[in-house]
């Protein structure tokens, strides 16, 4: 359980702090210092990593060899994931739009969960492939 912790705030982490200190950077450096406008953007990020974090958990803490891996590698494969998280979600709503923007019309909140937990899933399944492929030392009792 602690690895599944471990690699989930690695990704989280990672996916956040670079959009954070960007909103931060650029809100202050228009000269207004608007403090609101990064609180905006800030809930925005953080709510997209929370519920990509969920997405990418579901498939992580369902597989024993992820549990296996020793905490330090799963934690370097989620925070390298966690890093390209917002160019894959790009990438993975460029790809789902089709299917997901209908939804924004009578079910907003499933289309956003979709949005934003999808490819949470898939960078999951992305990091489960890349443990497989490229197995490292795990922790056996």
């Amino acid at each position: 359980m602690t690895t599944v912790a471990l690699t989930a705030l690695s990704f989280a982490v990672l996916k956040a702090v670079p959009g954070l200190l960007f909103s931060l950077a650029l809100g202050f450096s228009s000269g207004r210092g608007s403090l609101d406008d990064f609180l905006l953007a800030a809930y925005l990020v953080l709510l997209s990593t929370a519920l990509m974090t969920a997405g990418f958990v579901i498939p992580t803490a369902a597989r024993p060899s992820w549990r296996r891996l020793t905490v330090t590698r799963a934690a370097v494969i989620a925070g390298v994931l966690g890093f390209i998280a917002p160019v894959f979600a790009l990438f993975f709503g460029f790809v789902t739009a089709a299917v997901v923007l209908p939804l924004f019309r009578s079910a907003a909140w499933l289309a956003i969960a979709l949005y934003h937990g999808l490819p949470g899933v898939a960078l999951g399944l992305v990091a489960l492939a890349i443990a497989r492929v490229a197995p490292g030392p795990s922790k056996t009792a």
